[in-house]
């Protein structure tokens, strides 16, 4: 405290209202009806068992291949499945672009965008469940080695390819959560 202070009254600070305004917030969020997404649902399943039974149609490029593959390692865990409910197409593309151009007229940089457009089908009445598309993008840098620029290529596809395999899983785990 300065000298300068000592004559002077201290303000009061009031927390009335800030306790107020706390309080009701803590009873609104206490009705708030949060469950874990993997936890079992309120019919009784749960989303982990009805991943497990999605059946990924084969796929017809390298990358599809690769989206297809992370995909029924998330959903399944690598095991096959036995009596599919649902089964899911994947229709995958690839775009690549230059990010950038030196002075001698090359693209030091590129980026790799994998893009999946999904449906999600009822095997017992055919209807469509879910059709949605996803996106997932990586970069990677060229160099005067060819087979360096190939290899950074496939690796920028794989990771892309990861991105969306994990989105498409979240979106899916999602949807079955709330009922599909």
């Amino acid at each position: 405290m300065l000298s300068s202070d000592r004559g002077r009254r201290r303000p009061r600070h009031r927390l009335g209202p800030a306790v107020i305004v706390a309080i009701a917030g803590a009873l609104l969020l206490s009705a708030c009806t949060m469950q874990p997404v993997y936890g079992p649902g309120a019919a009784g399943g749960s989303v982990a068992k009805t991943l497990r039974s999605i059946d990924i149609e084969p796929a017809d490029t390298r990358v599809a291949q690769e989206v297809r593959n992370k995909l029924i390692f998330q959903l399944a865990g690598g095991a096959a499945v036995v009596d599919p409910q649902y089964r899911m197409k994947l229709r995958t593309t690839t775009a690549e672009s230059a990010l950038g151009i030196t002075r001698e007229g090359s693209a030091p940089v590129y980026s790799v965008t994998v893009t999946v457009s999904y449906t999600l089908i009822e095997n017992s009445t055919g209807e469509i469940v879910m059709r949605e598309t996803s996106r997932g993008t990586a970069s990677y840098d060229q160099y005067s080695q060819n087979f360096a620029n190939i290899r950074a290529k496939l690796d920028a596809e794989n990771r892309a390819a990861a991105q969306v395999a994990d989105e498409i899983r979240i979106r899916v785990a999602a949807a079955t959560a709330v009922g599909l």
